[in-house]
Parts: C-alpha cells; sequence; structure tokens
C-alpha cells in the first residue's frame, strides 16, 4: 500500500522560502531516514506546506517525522537572517493511504503541484518537486532511489522510460477518483456536525469481529486487531476521523493507526461492510 503525507507548517506560514530552506529540509530528511523502512516515491515542496509519497513499510512513520521536523526546525531558526522559535510544523503530519494501482497518479499529483500553483508552465520546469529528479536532469536527494521508485510506477529507468514518464506526468488525468479513497456512500450522508459515537462504534466492532466482552481492546489476539482495524477502517474512511483522534479513542498513536489499516484493511474488508450495515441501522433508528 502507498501512502500520500502532508507537512504543514504552523498557521500555514510560508516556511520553504528558497533553495537554502529545502536543502536544509532535505538534509533533515537524510539525517533522519535510517529509522524507518519506507520507500520514497516522491516530494513536493510548496511554500506552506510538504506533500510525500511512499510505499508504506513496517516502521512507525511518528518517530522519523519527529526527527526530521525538529532538525528542520533546528536549521530553520538558525540562519542568520531570521530571529525566530518554537514549532515550525503544525502537528503531526496527515498520512492517506493510497491504493497500489493508483501510485503513478499520486506522483504525478506531487509532480504537478507547480504547475497548478501557476508557478510553472511544464512539471520539468520546477526544482521544487521530485521531477527533475527522475528525468535526471538534477541528482536525487539520497533517500530517493530514482530507479526503484520508476520500476515500481512502471517506468524504466533510460531514456524512452524516464520521456514517457514526462509525459505521463504532464498529460495523465489527475480528476479520475480512482486514485482517491472515497467515504462509503451510504455513510457519505453523515452530518459533518454529528458527533461519532466512540462507544457504540467499538461495541458494533467488537460485536462484528466476534471479540469477547471482557477481552482488552489492546490485545495482540486475532479478534482485538480485527477490531481495531475495523474501528479505524469505517472511522478514517466513512466518518471522516483523522489518526490522531482515531489514536487516542484506541489507545495507540496515529502512526500505529496508520501499520494497523496498512495491514489489516484488506483481510477486514468485508467485516467492515457488515459494521457499516449495522451503523446504518442505528442511525434510522434514532
Amino acid at each position: 500500500m502507498g501512502a500520500h503525507t502532508i507537512s504543514r507548517f504552523v498557521d500555514r506560514r510560508f516556511c520553504l522560502v528558497d533553495d537554502i530552506d529545502r536543502q536544509s529540509l532535505h538534509r533533515a530528511i537524510t539525517l533522519a531516514d535510517e529509522r524507518w523502512d519506507w520507500i520514497w516515491l516522491s516530494y513536493a515542496e510548496m511554500s506552506s506546506h510538504v506533500h510525500y509519497g511512499h510505499v508504506a513499510g513496517s516502521t512507525n512513520p511518528d518517530r522519523f517525522f519527529r526527527s526530521a521536523h525538529t532538525r528542520f526546525a533546528g536549521s530553520y531558526h538558525g540562519r542568520d537572517d531570521r530571529e525566530t522559535l518554537g514549532p515550525v510544523f503544525a502537528q503531526r503530519p496527515t498520512i492517506h493511504p493510497v491504493p497500489t494501482r493508483a501510485l503513478p497518479r499520486l506522483v504525478a499529483y506531487h509532480h504537478r503541484n507547480p504547475v497548478e500553483a501557476g508557478v510553472v508552465d511544464r512539471p520539468r520546469d520546477s526544482s521544487w518537486t521530485s521531477h527533475r529528479a527522475y528525468l535526471r536532469l538534477e541528482p536525487p536527494p539520497p533517500w530517493l532511489d530514482v530507479e526503484r521508485a520508476l520500476d515500481i510506477l512502471g517506468f524504466r529507468d533510460n531514456a524512452a522510460g524516464r520521456r514517457r514518464f514526462d509525459e505521463f506526468v504532464t498529460e495523465v488525468d489527475l480528476d479520475a477518483s480512482e486514485w482517491v479513497s472515497e467515504p462509503a456512500p451510504e455513510l457519505a450522508l453523515r452530518r459533518e456536525s454529528a458527533p461519532v459515537d466512540w462507544l457504540r462504534l467499538i461495541d458494533l466492532a467488537r460485536q462484528v469481529a466476534d471479540l469477547p466482552a471482557g477481552e482488552s481492546l489492546l490485545s495482540r489476539r486475532r479478534g482485538a486487531v480485527r477490531t481495531r482495524a475495523l474501528v479505524a477502517l469505517v472511522a478514517t474512511r466513512d466518518l471522516n476521523q483523522t489518526y490522531t483522534v482515531v489514536g487516542a479513542q484506541l489507545g495507540i498513536l496515529p502512526g500505529s493507526v496508520f501499520n494497523l489499516l496498512h495491514r489489516n484493511a484488506a483481510a477486514v474488508e468485508g467485516l467492515a461492510s457488515e459494521l457499516r450495515r449495522r451503523l446504518i441501522v442505528d442511525a434510522a433508528a434514532e
């Protein structure tokens, strides 16, 4: 499974203003990269936020991002032309699961960000994404293995393959919805202001997963893992809840919520349909 990560700066400030800031961010990522096993696919650096594309690994991403963001904040505040203090990034990054089949479109979305923002005319004209590294027009950062990334996306690392990749990024229809995880239509009607009844959601998930009432939700036994995965899947996909909120309800870290879904979402998809059905019945009875 892939991952689309968005790291935003505090109050949406413009914290990436020049190549010095970008180089500082790349160095921070390089020094922190040994902390995880995710595969880098892409990046798009905007003034107020940063997009990343990955193939998810088994390591919790929280530790990596804490390290990278803390190192970047030190470099950001340490510039001679600044007199700033405090947090630079706003909370933890937002991580969205992306189906493997949709990874080429995710990378194209990242590489076309400067075009959509009106900064450049073509993806290859911007050095603020990984596109020029893919085309071998600039050296990639140490953590981006272009040959491996191109192979994952279905392209060859030769002149013809890079030309095909450039054409794909430039021409692909990004309005197509297949690479975006949409909420289930029957639950998308939920009122945005309506609070989630977490006790009921967890109780129904226990029933659907056959988890005994007395067994801890945090147990490593199969039933408890399925229950947590069910809650996380329905809460994030259908009830518009963030990993942070779901993690707080389940008693785990936001990164652990992502890993939980990465490892178990496909296995509990059928059970999730039953959980959705019971939630709909409950809502209709109110």
